[in-house]
């Protein structure tokens, strides 16, 4: 486990299963599953700051939970990264299954490649989650198409929210380059719309005075407000402008 306020690796504590498991029983627990490129203090500070406007912005939840993987910290090894989310994703999806027997609800706030593993991850368990938050999604934008495995895998969640940004750089002009001329699904949002699965939510948030960039979603406050005031439609696909 790893104190936010005192990151040092040598703060560190482990923590048995059973432990682990005996201390989420029971409650709401938001997992938060940070992208490529970021360094373990840069992961610690952005953590803290989601957890800062969760509470300041009444965002329901019990517990929040961290996970940290190895994404790597520079900017040329992206295939690497990518490589190792889809490594880890049953090693996640069981760590979710776990998680989903002992809480009473979970949540997953997920960014750029952390989208990616979260969608792995999911493809390899029936665990049932509350709410998917992707933001930044450094996935193809076609990938929450009916029938699509990633469609399949966020099925069993109550509602999957896509933020999109056209202000994002990072997905406008490196992730196309990255993936064959392929756009991003935290770009454009889902693609076809008339074919994505049912319970997407697609937040456009592009086109505000100051603009929504890659690395801004943790630091914006009316996304955390969004996420605490917004009330899920059932079944049928819907876009909002946040």
């Amino acid at each position: 486990m790893v104190n936010l306020v005192d990151p040092r690796r040598s703060a560190n504590k482990a923590i048995s299963m059973k432990n682990f498991e005996d201390s989420i029983r029971g409650k709401h627990v938001v997992i938060l599953i940070h992208g490529y490129n970021n360094t373990f203090e840069k992961i610690c500070d952005a953590y803290l700051r989601v957890t800062s406007q969760m509470v300041i912005n009444k965002v329901p939840h019990d517990m929040v939970i961290g996970l940290i993987w190895p994404g790597g910290n520079k900017k040329l090894y992206y295939w690497s990264a990518k490589r190792r989310a889809a490594q880890l994703s049953k090693r996640i999806g069981k760590l979710l299954t776990n998680i989903s027997k002992s809480a009473s609800q979970v949540d997953i706030i997920a960014h750029s490649l952390g989208c990616f593993l979260t969608l792995n991850a999911l493809k390899t368990t029936t665990a049932s989650m509350r709410n998917i938050y992707l933001m930044a999604a450094a996935v193809g934008n076609y990938t929450l198409t009916k029938g699509r495995p990633f469609a399949n895998a966020v099925k069993p969640s109550s509602a999957t929210f896509i933020f999109t940004s056209e202000d994002d750089d990072i997905l406008k002009i490196s992730f196309p380059i990255g993936e064959g001329g392929d756009y991003a699904l935290g770009f454009t949002g889902p693609v076809p719309a008339d074919e994505v699965v049912d319970n997407a939510i697609t937040v456009n948030c592009s086109g505000n005075p100051d603009p929504m960039k890659h690395s801004s979603y943790s630091r914006r406050t009316e996304i955390f407000q969004f996420i605490s005031s917004f009330q899920t439609p059932k079944n049928t696909p819907v876009e909002v402008k946040l």
